[in-house]
């Protein structure tokens, strides 16, 4: 996808270990880049929900777009 529109929001999760634990980095492009770093995952959970919540389902007739790493 080489742009975004209003119809589209990516979501990246990239997550690692580190002594302390379990760091998850969040990026998401919803019309302007924000970037969130959390640390466990009920933390992880909560933000999801939250850049979520206002998810529309699509609507009848329309397709998801379907990848795999397969």
């Amino acid at each position: 996808m080489s742009a975004m529109t209003a119809e589209y929001s990516v979501i990246v999760l990239r997550a690692w270990r580190n002594p302390q634990g379990l760091i998850i980095r969040v990026m998401t492009t919803d019309g302007t880049r924000r970037s969130w770093v959390v640390f466990g995952m009920a933390n992880l959970v909560a933000l999801l929900e939250s850049l979520t919540s206002d998810a529309e389902p699509p609507g009848p007739g329309t397709t998801a777009e379907v990848t795999t790493d397969g």
